[in-house]
């Protein structure tokens, strides 16, 4: 009797990490919807819920990192408020003290 290769499906083969990142993915749209449900309530609740959910669908999601730059190409004035704010502003330099 000779032994089969194994033919399992590769989903069957799907390590933790990718586990893990389909369920931060998962998440990520989760919050996103539980943001826009909130975004009507009085308070400033929605958006902050909606954008917790954006970043980890960002840094988990190569498509949606992709979709995202490629949003920041063509559209660049929808982010200046955004670059304003994330980028590291200069700080002044100390004068010599002689």
């Amino acid at each position: 009797m000779t032994k089969r290769p194994n033919t399992a499906p590769k989903a069957a083969a799907m390590s933790v990490a990718r586990m893990r990142q389909l369920a931060l993915i998962g998440m990520g749209w989760t919050i996103i919807a539980a943001g826009v449900v909130i975004a009507p309530l009085p308070g400033p609740f929605g958006l902050p819920v909606a954008l917790v959910g954006v970043v980890m669908l960002l840094r988990n999601s190569a498509d949606a990192r992709r979709l995202f730059v490629r949003l920041r190409r063509r559209k660049p004035h929808w982010f200046k408020l955004f670059d304003r704010h994330i980028r590291r502003r200069e700080r002044p330099s100390k004068p010599d003290a002689r």
